[in-house]
């Protein structure tokens, strides 16, 4: 006999990527249009660029009546009162938001192509280089060893073109192959997909006759799909030898990380020695943070035992956080005499960044990088490659967008600190799973700088919305604590259990933090928890974005249809408005700091010949002497694609 109870499954619906998605597929119910079995009956592979196939553009185009009745049902859907409990707490949703996001449908549907449209590039110019190569043989110019490499390069390429056009179907079902339009669109955010991650990386298996594509969570792929790691697939064994990269050169990022707390700073812009969220002095800087991207694998016959024991020990991986712009909540978890236990920071839609860093037992530093071929070097430095193209010290980069809950213990033991934050964060974890219900990999955790900050994030796609509960509730920890009490077998005693078991605290997952894990450790604190309550601290912020809309230029309209645009969309509000930089003589209507972007709003008064000769004039000597790239937003143009172009500038 089988009894329990089936819990509802939980969903952050104040998520606007989930809301977007349903929204989106709403959009292409409306259009009647099917994507069919495979990309290339929905893009135009015989024209650049890949564009939409034109007869399927048309279908995809509502007519003004079509387009507000789907505007309508959309609203008539959200308008349930669960969906309205979770929209009416965020400050971007609103009826003019859902009629901008279906009015830029197909625009996003576009853009939601861009990834298959560079996979497919990438292997049409591989397929293209390699026949190259193979012409110049008849010349005799090319070794026996070249050849065989063109030959090996021609046939990889064959095979990823016939992967990404479905044409490897031969005893298996379309809608199983990773390029099926509806699974890749799922896959991309446009379409709900549940069951599939969201913005996967992928690697090229060149096995059998045709090849296979694998895709893996970004935050597996980090180390799964990291150079020369061994993936093993039906039962043969390949390496991960080479990554895409692009024909303009190797994009590098700089980025500089928090010890103490895990705090990350990105960009070139950041020149302060002092961490932005604890204050801190920040000295773990890395300029050549490359984010990852699509990996090629080579078939490996056997490893040697110096690679092997490399490998064993795995690789060196950092998680760091950074919160969005005004998406922040803060509280302390304190008893009735004003003891202060806990530090909690909420962080809506906040960017979590993971790098791995190289082997741990390599004597180099990160990883090296052929930055012609894609190679990745050997993990010894061992290389033939000229050392002009090799870049050494790359860290690779992967990020994802999620709510997150980072706790600061405050009253810590003086000794067996570290086993006891360690055995604060599991018990914590699983207390908060059971409390609402989650399964376990809808929850993470893990110990962040130093160890004495804890990261919780909603790890399922969409967010399951119970951290943001946290701070509904002044005795939320109380419960908590319960909960942690009873898993740590303290109020139902396991006299089997002497440290930590399977029931309580130990899993397959926390296996190297096994020898760390003690419940005595945390008896008293829990106990001290179970009288606690949670207060929010008060946010002395002012409303930045009253202030710049305070600030726009009386006679410019358009600059607060800009700046409502942009808010409406989610996307972080401008630093400053009306900023002026004498150097250059020239003042942006708006101004973002870390991006070192100069928003203009040209209304009608920049059609005049002399007005646009002035502004080319200053805006080239505010580039040229700032550094600020302008970014002009045209009245005429369409302001949503305008929009989500400045987002990828963002990002």
């Amino acid at each position: 006999m089988v009894s329990g109870v089936v819990a509802p499954p939980k969903l952050e619906l104040g998520n606007p990527d989930l809301i977007k998605s349903h929204l989106y597929s709403l959009w292409l119910f409306h259009t009647k249009t099917s994507f069919g079995n495979s990309m290339n009956e929905i893009l135009d592979l015989t024209k650049p660029d890949y564009p939409i196939l034109d007869s399927l553009r048309d279908q995809f185009i509502l007519s003004e009546h079509g387009l507000q009745v789907c505007i309508k049902d959309a609203q008539r859907i959200l308008h349930d009162a669960f969906c309205q409990e979770d929209l009416n707490r965020t400050s971007w949703y609103s009826e003019d938001w859902v009629k901008q996001v279906l009015e830029n449908a197909l625009y996003s549907f576009d853009r939601g192509c861009d990834r298959w449209r560079k996979l497919y590039h990438e292997a049409e110019v591989q397929l293209q280089e390699a026949r190259e190569i193979k012409d110049k043989s008849r010349t005799g110019s090319l070794t026996e060893s070249d050849r065989e490499k063109a030959d090996r390069l021609e046939k990889d390429a064959s095979r990823q073109l016939d992967l990404l056009v479905g044409q490897s179907s031969k005893g298996r079902s379309q809608s199983e192959f990773e390029f099926y339009p509806y699974r890749y669109f799922a896959s991309e955010g446009f379409l709900p997909g549940f069951n599939f991650p969201r913005l996967p990386l992928r690697c090229f298996i060149p096995a059998g006759d045709k090849g296979e594509f694998l895709s893996r969570p970004r935050n597996v792929a980090i180390r799964e799909l990291a150079p020369r790691n061994v993936v093993y697939y039906e039962s043969s064994k390949f390496q991960i030898t080479k990554t895409r990269v692009s024909l303009k050169g190797v994009n590098y990022n700089s980025v500089s990380c928090c010890e103490k707390c895990g705090y990350f700073h990105e960009g070139t812009t950041f020149n302060h020695n002092t961490c932005q969220n604890c204050g801190s002095a920040v000295t773990d800087r890395l300029d050549y943070g490359l984010k990852m991207d699509t990996m090629i694998t080579r078939r490996r016959e056997r490893i040697t035992c110096d690679e092997e024991e490399r490998l064993k020990y795995g690789y060196n991986l950092t998680t760091h956080f950074r919160y969005a712009d005004g998406k922040k909540k803060e509280g302390v978890v304190s008893l009735e005499d004003g003891t202060e236990l806990l530090r909690l920071t909420y962080g809506e839609t906040a960017e979590i960044r993971r790098i791995n860093r190289g082997l741990r037992r390599s004597q180099v530093k990160g990883f090296t990088l052929d930055t012609q071929t894609g190679e990745w070097g050997d993990t010894n430095g061992n290389n033939s490659t000229p050392s002009q193209q090799l870049q050494s010290g790359v860290n690779l980069m992967v990020s994802d967008t999620c709510n997150i809950l980072v706790v600061e213990p405050l009253k810590l033991p003086g000794k067996q600190m570290n086993e006891f934050l360690t055995t604060f964060q599991y018990a914590l974890e699983r207390a908060i799973q059971a409390y609402y219900k989650l399964e376990m990999d809808e929850l993470g955790s893990e110990r962040l700088g130093e160890g004495r900050y804890l990261l919780f994030w909603e790890a399922s796609e969409g967010g399951a919305g119970v951290l943001s509960q946290l701070f509904n509730d002044s005795h939320a920890f109380r419960h908590l604590a319960d909960r942690a009490l009873d898993i740590c077998h303290f109020i139902h005693d396991k006299p089997s259990c002497s440290v930590a078991c399977y029931e309580c605290l130990l899993s397959y997952q926390n296996q190297f933090d096994h020898p760390l894990l003690n419940r005595h450790l945390i008896k008293d604190f829990l106990t001290e928890l179970t009288e606690s309550e949670l207060s929010c601290l008060n946010s002395h912020s002012s409303n930045h974005f009253d202030d710049l809309m305070a600030h726009t230029d009386p006679n410019s309209d358009y600059e607060r249809v800009v700046l409502r645009a942009i808010a409406q969309m989610g996307l972080p509000l401008p630093d400053k408005a009306q900023d002026y930089f004498a150097e250059a003589q020239c003042k942006p209507d708006f101004t973002y700091t870390k991006a070192r972007l100069a928003i203009f709003c040209d209304g009608s008064v920049h059609d005049n010949p002399t007005q646009i000769q002035c502004d080319r004039i200053k805006r080239q000597d505010l580039e040229f002497l700032t550094g600020y790239k302008p970014f002009v937003f045209d009245y005429k143009k369409d302001l949503m694609k305008q929009i989500s172009s400045l987002k990828h500038l963002l990002d």
